[in-house]
């Protein structure tokens, strides 16, 4: 959750160690929904601004693929538009922002990540506060018309590492794998995105065989061969 948000250990321990006249500030932002899904290429983003001063952000989509190894591919899109793709947002106060997210042409799902990275203003560096950078990275989906669902099957690597395949033309939301009723990875583990590759490590060791995965459509069965 602190990477998701840009904070690190180290950005924490700075902050605890600096003198009061130089207090660091982060007090971030809140975006909804966390997961953008749509089928008619425009979307929305609620942004709130839950601190007592006003923030600057500013927001890049990515196209968002996954090479033949399974690792995210993130290339700054010439084709989705934020807007506005900068923009002030008030204390204790909301803004919509509005995004267009064109769908493939082949009938194939379209992945993006929307980033929304809040900068410092100038009356923050004026003032001698100390404001760290903090981003998120939503993911984004333009879906076809109708998009066929899922399909998942595995390759065993190793008894930590496993290779995921997505020969669906929908992405899957993969968490809480477990093998036997043993569980081997807890919490969200990453999106196998439509005709793609997703690589997963393992915090413990498994076989070659069936494991249980929960996604966003529902519990499924992948067999890792």
């Amino acid at each position: 959750m602190l990477r998701q948000y840009g904070l690190t250990l180290a950005s924490i321990l700075a902050i605890a160690s600096l003198p009061p006249t130089k207090a660091a500030h982060a007090d971030g932002f809140d975006a909804r929904p966390v997961t953008i899904e749509t089928r008619d290429g425009l979307g929305s983003v609620v942004i709130t601004n839950p601190g007592d001063r006003k923030i600057y952000l500013e927001t890049q989509i990515e196209d968002w693929s996954q090479d033949a190894s399974g690792h995210d591919v993130l290339v700054e899109s010439d084709a989705a538009i934020a807007s506005p793709p900068a923009l002030w947002v008030e204390p204790h106060s909301t803004y919509n922002l509005r995004l267009r997210l064109p769908p493939s042409s082949t009938g194939q799902e379209r992945a993006f990540r929307v980033r929304i990275k809040q900068l410092p203003v100038r009356a923050d560096i004026a003032a001698g506060r100390i404001v760290f950078a903090l981003t998120q990275s939503l993911p984004a989906f333009a879906e076809p018309a109708e998009p066929s669902a899922p399909a998942l099957h595995g390759r065993f690597l190793d008894p930590r590492h496993i290779l995921i395949a997505n020969d669906g033309g929908r992405h899957a939301r993969l968490a809480n794998i477990t093998q036997d009723r043993r569980m081997l990875a807890p919490g969200l583990v990453g999106y196998a995105l439509a005709h793609s590759f997703l690589s997963i490590a393992l915090p413990s060791p498994m076989r070659p065989g069936p494991i249980e995965v929960e996604t966003d459509l529902g519990p499924r069965t992948v067999d890792i061969r």
